[in-house]
């Protein structure tokens, strides 16, 4: 009887503390969902001009769910219990249509997987998109290079790279989404104002 009340004892923990184990580690979806704090610009020499946003590319070779982390310039991985809703990129591709639509620094800004023709493309290659963890420093960093093309002769009209580092609020994914997030705001403005620039 005594051996029996302690197996069960021990069972009961047992499956006290995997109920716990899945809890912790349940896996959380995060977006990019940053907010405008722009209206349209006053003028912009794209005013009556339509743009193609192409799909991001990475320098790194990689786009995926993954949320990603460092501890070092050589010490990377990836978040266990945390991913994007989509791929980095075609995160980062609906936010920037957002901003130019906002901004409306053209006429029509049309996502890369239509086949219509426009006037211009906005091509862009992310650097880092990471969370960079270096002793009590926790930052967002979001780096990407813009490269608008006049398509009538796919000259480069004007290129500029964008770099960010957002203090975390917490070191962890929560933590690094939100602040992914406020860089995400800086970025749309600084893009919009460097693009409606003659």
């Amino acid at each position: 009887m005594k051996k029996t009340i302690i197996q069960l004892s021990i069972l009961a923990g047992v499956i006290f503390l995997s109920g716990c184990a899945v809890k912790s580690s349940q896996l959380r979806t995060f977006t990019l969902n940053p907010t405008y704090h722009y209206g349209k610009v006053a003028h912009s020499p794209y005013r009556n001009k339509s743009v193609k946003v192409a799909y991001p590319s990475n320098v790194k070779g990689k786009s995926g769910t993954s949320i990603n982390f460092s501890y070092s310039r050589l010490e990377v991985g990836s978040y266990q219990n945390a991913t994007w809703a989509s791929s980095s990129s075609q995160l980062l591709t609906g936010s920037i249509i957002q901003a130019l639509e906002q901004g409306r620094v053209f006429k029509s800004v049309i996502d890369y997987t239509s086949l219509a023709n426009t006037d211009y493309l906005l091509e862009s290659e992310v650097y880092d998109f990471q969370h960079k963890v270096r002793k009590n420093r926790s930052v967002s960093v979001v780096s990407i290079r813009f490269d608008l093309i006049d398509t009538s002769d796919n000259i480069l009209v004007k290129s500029r790279k964008f770099t960010y580092e957002i203090p975390t609020e917490t070191v962890n994914a929560v933590g690094y989404v939100k602040a992914t997030n406020r860089a995400l705001e800086k970025l749309s403005a600084d893009l919009v104002r460097w693009l409606a620039k003659p």
